[in-house]
Order: C-alpha cells, then sequence, then structure tokens
C-alpha cells in the first residue's frame, strides 16, 4: 500500500546532514539538561500547503534519552521556536 501523500523531504541532503553533525558538535541538549547533543529532533513545522510536516532544516540538538522522554511523554513539538532559531543560527554560519 503505499502513502496517500508522498513523504516531504524523506532524507536530508548533504547539506542538511552536515548541519545536523554542526548542531550535535556546537550546541548541548536544547532541554536544558547540559549534555552533549547526540541526536536532532525535528519539530513539527507548519506549512501552508501541508498542514504541518517536517523538515530538515528546522531540528534541534538533543540528547538521545531527552529525545525518548520527548516522544513518550505526549508528543508534542514544543521546540519548535527553537528550530527556528538554530536555522537561523546554520544560516549565519553558511550552512544553510
Amino acid at each position: 500500500m503505499s502513502r496517500i501523500k508522498p513523504k516531504y523531504n524523506a532524507t536530508p541532503t548533504a547539506r542538511e546532514k552536515a548541519y545536523h553533525l554542526w548542531l550535535m558538535e556546537e550546541h548541548p541538549c536544547v532541554c536544558g539538561c547540559g549534555r552533549p547533543a547526540t541526536i536532532v529532533h525535528h519539530p513539527l513545522q507548519e506549512h501552508p500547503e501541508q498542514g504541518t510536516r517536517r523538515n530538515h532544516e528546522y531540528v534541534v540538538p538533543m540528547w538521545w534519552e531527552c529525545h525518548d522522554r520527548l516522544h513518550k511523554r505526549d508528543g508534542s513539538d514544543e521546540f519548535a521556536e527553537d528550530a527556528a532559531y538554530y536555522r537561523q543560527l546554520g544560516q549565519e554560519a553558511g550552512l544553510l
């Protein structure tokens, strides 16, 4: 069975992968625990044509345990505004 809507940008580009690695190397977990980031979380973003979707440019650095807790809790995407901030940092660094 195929998806009703195709996934948008399902696989990150090389540029997006480099941005993800940079975030994890340069920034600690966004939740404030102080641990180093080991994963990037993709908060849902509003998109005019597709409602909400995940975007590889709007991500936040997280420690894996904090990321797991986030998804087990309620699935909310409380870091959407943070993702916009980190995207701006990535643009200023010339990564995006």
